[in-house]
């Protein structure tokens, strides 16, 4: 982001940022939902209406949680000024996306169940992405950008293998150029890029 747009930006609240960066994954997630190649690779048109809500919320809750991840990860870069305002803005996530789906109308009990999820989902993906990261160190070891390389590739992969799973109840193959495991890479890679660059300004 450059000058300008850092100065435009300066008096956001972390508030609204939130909900800015919220309704992005979340519409990322809705987009890859509505997607005819996604729909065919996991039989859509043969999974019960229950289940096809289930797919959805995973979906949304993996874009969201990519987004806390990645504010997570750039805490430390963000110029010491704007430490507070980012670590707010992190903060401010499951409440921003709860009170977005609130003003759509969805009811308080299920709204209260969406931000555990969040939260549960949240830190499974903290704690494999730890382990993911050393595979990828290991991969990386003798690149020059090695460090940026293991953090995306490390949060990247966590993510997708994770919503693949969960979209599947676990009967996905792990294999690594399963169709469906392709399709949530090339979805979370574009989105992980998009949030990115917008974190940390």
């Amino acid at each position: 982001m450059n000058i300008i747009s850092r100065w435009l930006f300066r008096n956001i609240p972390p508030a609204d940022e939130a909900e800015f960066l919220v309704r992005r994954a979340a519409s990322s997630g809705y987009g890859v939902f509505i997607n005819p190649d996604f729909r065919r690779l996991i039989n859509f048109a043969k999974q019960s209406e229950e289940e096809q809500n289930r797919i959805f919320n995973e979906l949304v809750v993996t874009g969201i949680c990519l987004l806390d991840l990645i504010v997570a990860s750039k805490l430390n870069d963000v110029k010491h000024g704007r430490r507070h305002f980012w670590l707010d803005v992190r903060e401010k996530i499951p409440d921003a996306f709860c009170g977005w789906i609130n003003t759509l109308g969805m009811a308080g009990e299920f709204v209260d169940i969406w931000k555990k999820l969040i939260d549960l989902r949240v830190k499974e993906y903290l704690e494999g992405q730890n382990e993911t990261r050393e595979v990828w160190t290991r991969e990386f070891k003798n690149h020059p950008d090695r460090e940026v390389l293991t953090e995306s590739a490390a949060r990247v992969e966590n993510i997708t293998v994770g919503c693949m799973l969960h979209i599947t109840r676990g009967k996905a193959s792990k294999a690594a150029d399963d169709p469906l495991r392709r399709h949530l890479r090339a979805w979370i890679i574009q989105l992980n890029n998009r949030l990115y660059e917008r974190v940390g300004w």
